[in-house]
């Protein structure tokens, strides 16, 4: 098997039963075969996921990783 033929991350939603019936039977599954991938890339692609998920992002909403310095509690 070549490098390229397992996904390197794999981000998967699979359905779930809902007792009234009122959920789709889908599953969301996005393979990141590229292991070398930049941070950015990295969270748009989560971002795409989430959509895809049903939750709802903002056209100005961005995932990002903040840096925190210097918290008191």
């Amino acid at each position: 098997m070549k490098a390229l033929d397992k996904p390197y991350i794999e981000f998967i939603c699979n359905p779930y039963e809902c007792e009234l019936d009122s959920s789709i039977n889908t599953r969301i599954k996005i393979d990141i075969m590229e292991k070398d991938i930049c941070k950015d890339d990295l969270l748009e692609t989560f971002e795409i996921f989430m959509k895809a998920m049903g939750y709802p992002l903002k056209d100005n909403d961005q995932l990002e990783i903040v840096t925190t310095e210097n918290i008191e509690d």
